[in-house]
C-alpha cells in the first residue's frame, strides 16, 4: 500500500532527523550553536576527542549500564520462573510489585533512593549508582523475559528429564535456547535505559564520577551550549550504529528483537 509505505517512511524520517541534523550542526566553525551552520570544521569533533573528563565519563557510562543490564536479566530470569511456574500465594501482586518501580516518576524514586543511601553509606557511590539503575531496570528485564518464559514448550523439558537429563543439562540445552530471544532484548533495552538516564545519576553520582547524560547536562546548563554537544550526540549514534550492525552482522541480534528464533 503506497499510502502506508509513505507514513512509514515519514515516521522513520521524523526518527533519525534530529541525528542528521546533530551533523552540520556540531560541524559548525563557530562557538554557538547555530543552523546552517557558519562555516564548516572539524574542531569540535578533535575537542570531545581530546576531551578526557568526556571520555572518562563515557567509559563509566558504558560500564554502568553493562553491569546493570547483566544484573537486571540475571534478577529477573529467576523471577520470571518464580512467578510463572512458582504457583506461590499472591503471584499476581508480587507480579505487579516487581512492574511498579516503571509507573512511578524517577524524580519519586531518586529522592527515596537518595536517604536510603546517605543511611546506608551508598550516597555518591558507584555501587549505589549501579543499584538504582536496576531498580528501573529490573521492570524493564523481567516483563520482557517473564514472556519468553511463559511461551515455554514444557514437553521438551519432560522429553529431556525422561531421557535423564539432569535439571542443569535441561535448563542450559533445552530451556536457555528458548528463552535466549528475550534475555538479548531485555539486556539491549536495560543497556539503553541505563546509559540514557539521566535522573539518578544526577542526583546519586560524585562530582568527579559523572555519567556522560549528566556531565552533558552540567556542561550545557554552565557553560553554555557548543557544537561539541551535537559532536558527541552525533559520534555515540555513529557508534551505537555500527555496534548494532555488528552484533547483528554476528549473533543476528535483529532477528531476536523481531520475535523470531
Amino acid at each position: 500500500m503506497p499510502t502506508l509505505r509513505i507514513f512509514v517512511y515519514f515516521v522513520v524520517f521524523m526518527m533519525v532527523a534530529p541525528v542528521l541534523v546533530s551533523l552540520p550542526v556540531a560541524l559548525n566553525s563557530v562557538g554557538i550553536i547555530r543552523f546552517p551552520p557558519a562555516g564548516l570544521s572539524l574542531q569540535w569533533f578533535i575537542a570531545v576527542l581530546q576531551d578526557d573528563v568526556l571520555l572518562a565519563s563515557i567509559g563509566r557510562s558504558f560500564t554502568l549500564a553493562v553491569f546493570a543490564a547483566l544484573a537486571a536479566v540475571a534478577i529477573s530470569l529467576p523471577c520470571a520462573f518464580a512467578v510463572e511456574r512458582g504457583y506461590l500465594p499472591g503471584r499476581t501482586a508480587l507480579e505487579m510489585l516487581i512492574s511498579s518501580p516503571r509507573m512511578i516518576p524517577q524524580i519519586v524514586l531518586v529522592l527515596g533512593l537518595l536517604i536510603y543511601f546517605e543511611w546506608m553509606g551508598l550516597a555518591e557511590t558507584f555501587t549505589g549508582l549501579v543499584i538504582a539503575h536496576l531498580v528501573i531496570s529490573i521492570p524493564f528485564a523481567f516483563r520482557t523475559v517473564l514472556v519468553s518464559v511463559t511461551s515455554l514448550d514444557r514437553r521438551l523439558e519432560w522429553s529431556s528429564a525422561i531421557l535423564g537429563a539432569s535439571p542443569a543439562s535441561t535448563f542450559l540445552y533445552v530451556v536457555l535456547p528458548q528463552i535466549k530471544t528475550g534475555m538479548i532484548a531485555a539486556f539491549i533495552f536495560t543497556f539503553v535505559l541505563s546509559f540514557n538516564n539521566v535522573t539518578m545519576a544526577l542526583f546519586l553520582s560524585n562530582i568527579g564520577e559523572r555519567t556522560l547524560p549528566v556531565e552533558m547536562f552540567q556542561r550545557m546548563y554552565v557553560g553554555g551550549m557548543t557544537p561539541a554537544i551535537p559532536a558527541i550526540s552525533f559520534l555515540l549514534a555513529i557508534a551505537g550504529s555500527v555496534l548494532f550492525i555488528i552484533l547483528d552482522r554476528t549473533i543476528g541480534v535483529f532477528k531476536y528483537l523481531a520475535g523470531s528464533d
